[in-house]
């Protein structure tokens, strides 16, 4: 017979062994139809879609084998080849199965009614060893779900074991323990029923599987810090389906970093010594760690690093250091260490000393320079004289005054700074003072106009110190003249035609005394006395008869001169101090001439005018 007629005949009597309606059984029809199914949240696990195929051999449609052939192939994982040649008539698959037959149900099995019907129907549900729900697909009926009991008759003849039932999660796995980044958190497997003969775990992070986090517990790292961590916990039976249930998701916490041991300050307490401190020992040794310095219950601006030096503000406070550990998906820490002794005052050191600059005189400026201090330090300072402090003597400089001559002279110079100990050094001593010099910034000078009568003043200039004593003595042609000691002077006809200067002493304790002599003055003139008789001897002509006399009778030398009333000038000499001077030329009438005397070196010039008729 050919291959094709083997297939038709076969095709013939499958038609024939496929039942055409279920076992009657006590059971109550919870849903009917692929769609009402559905609906109700029963599911037909795609067979309304699938049900054109052929499984196991089985005839398509609507008919209980290919249904459950389906399955069982997609559902318990079985092969697409039919498991025994007498799986084939539903009436059949108990004793062709009979090896894994029995009449315990279980979730995946196969309820078979061999013997009271040709059915077999896909267990979904066991609720006890008298009842269960099985899912069917009727020959020529319904997609329906059944729930089936033991009492009334109708419990199915048998329970094909296909596969060991797969496990099925009745408690949700969960997570053992509040998940903290550094601490260890188990997988709770939750029930399951039947219970599976393994479990495999899968950690994952917002839903996403956690790379190589497969173990039953789990330590969260910083990267899953406030993110959702749930654990897929799988359900391994031999034959069966794998099954996975999935925990309740948990919100990891940031980890805690604790300290095993403080924070150490070593070093000195004092000002200008330099501070270290250790960062103590932590929880996880990958932690960050910073610094900051307190000075006493106050933090200190800026100290932030491993090392500190102590400052002025310090003095009298103790330190410490609180230590601050970071790491990422941890909160931070902190840890102080113990107080240091209260902070001592700093020294000072003398680097080099102090020192005098200038000239030990009366008057004269000395100079201190206060040397140089480690660290930098302000300065005051204070004189002596042979060891005895000069009252109100503090300045940088100092001017001896007569009390300090023939003594040797020191400055002692403080230094200070804020949070150290001051510290002082004293210069060496000069070599004794010496007499001072009387300083004339500006020389003396006589003021006035000498002539005859008239009164002369000495100014006696600008001179240092201010407080010297002055003297005055007049010259008459570099010779004192006996008596003259006053400031001023009357000039006397015998200091006419003589040159006048002064010689101005000035005097001071403690100072030589110094002398100056002016410039001279020019010499002294006698005012001049001119005498004029006009007469006209002739037309056009004018004689004048001109005598100039000296006070004291002082007989003056030189000549005249005469400016008539047209401009012209005549000169003529003085002869024993007398002259006539005739002018031709002149206008009748009354007429005004102006005469001048050019003076001599006795006598001063003058000016006369003089009016004539001409004839």
């Amino acid at each position: 017979m050919s291959q094709s007629r083997i297939a038709l005949v076969v095709l013939f009597f499958a038609a024939l062994l496929v039942p055409v309606a279920p076992a009657h059984a006590a059971s109550t029809v919870l849903c009917t139809t692929y769609t009402g199914c559905s609906n109700q949240g029963y599911s037909h696990a795609g067979y309304a879609s699938a049900k054109g195929t052929s499984y196991w051999g089985m005839y398509t449609g609507t008919n209980c084998t290919n249904y459950v052939a389906y399955r069982l192939i997609t559902t318990n994982g079985l092969s697409t080849k039919r498991p025994a040649p007498g799986v084939g008539n539903a009436r059949d698959w108990g004793t062709a199965m009979a090896s894994v037959t029995n009449a315990t149900p279980a979730v995946g099995a196969v309820a078979w009614w061999g013997k009271t019907g040709n059915h077999v129907a896909y267990i979904e549900k066991v609720v006890s060893s008298s009842e269960i729900w099985v899912s069917e697909s009727n020959w020529s009926g319904a997609f329906d779900w059944r729930k089936i009991t033991k009492s009334g008759g109708g419990w199915p003849d048998g329970i094909i074991h296909f596969t060991p039932p797969a496990p099925v999660s009745s408690t949700q796995p969960a997570i053992v323990g509040s998940p903290t980044v550094g601490a260890a958190v188990t997988a709770s497997t939750g029930t399951w029923n039947p219970a599976p003969a393994s479990f495999q775990y899968q950690w994952m992070l917002d839903g996403a599987p956690l790379t190589g986090a497969t173990a039953k517990t789990y330590t969260p790292t910083p990267v899953t810090a406030y993110r959702n961590l749930t654990v897929q916990v799988s359900g391994i039976r031999t034959g069966s389906a794998t099954v996975r249930a999935v925990s309740p998701p948990a919100v990891v916490a940031p980890g805690t970093l604790t300290a095993s041991r403080r924070p150490v300050v070593t070093g000195t307490a004092k000002i200008g010594q330099r501070l270290s401190a250790t960062g103590g020992t932590w929880s996880r040794t990958d932690v960050a760690l910073t610094y900051q310095w307190f000075s006493g219950a106050n933090s200190i601006a800026g100290a932030t690093s491993a090392t500190y030096a102590a400052q002025a503000a310090d003095v009298g406070q103790p330190l410490t250091v609180r230590v601050t550990a970071s790491r990422a998906g941890f909160t931070p820490a902190t840890s102080t260490s113990a107080s240091t002794a209260s902070v001592a005052g700093g020294t000072l050191v003398r680097r080099s000393g102090p020192s005098v600059t200038g000239t030990p005189r009366v008057g004269a400026p000395l100079t201190a320079s206060p040397g140089t201090w480690s660290p930098a330090a302000t300065t005051t300072f204070q004189w002596y004289a042979d060891g005895r402090a000069v009252a109100g003597a503090t300045a940088q400089t100092f001017r001896p005054t007569a009390r300090e001559r023939r003594a040797t002279i020191t400055v002692r110079v403080t230094a200070r700074r804020a949070g150290y100990t001051s510290a002082t050094a004293t210069s060496a001593a000069t070599s004794a003072v010496g007499t001072g010099r009387i300083d004339v910034a500006k020389g003396p000078r006589i003021a006035g106009s000498p002539s005859a009568g008239a009164v002369l003043t000495i100014d006696p200039g600008t001179y240092s110190p201010a407080n010297a004593s002055v003297r005055y003595q007049w010259m008459r042609d570099g010779k004192a003249i006996s008596g003259a000691t006053s400031r001023t002077r009357k000039v006397s006809p015998g200091d006419v035609g003589r040159r006048l200067s002064a010689t101005v002493t000035y005097k001071v304790s403690g100072y030589s005394a110094r002398t100056v002599t002016t410039a001279a003055a020019r010499r002294t003139r006698s005012a001049a006395t001119l005498s004029v008789k006009a007469t006209s001897p002739a037309a056009g002509r004018v004689a004048l008869t001109i005598r100039v006399k000296g006070a004291g009778g002082v007989v003056p030398t030189g000549s005249v001169s005469v400016v008539d009333p047209a401009g012209r000038t005549r000169t003529a000499k003085l002869v024993k101090g007398r002259t006539v001077l005739t002018v031709t030329g002149q206008p009748t009438g009354r007429q005004t001439y102006r005469i001048t005397y050019g003076g001599s070196s006795t006598v001063a010039t003058g000016t006369k005018t003089k009016s004539a008729t001409v004839r």
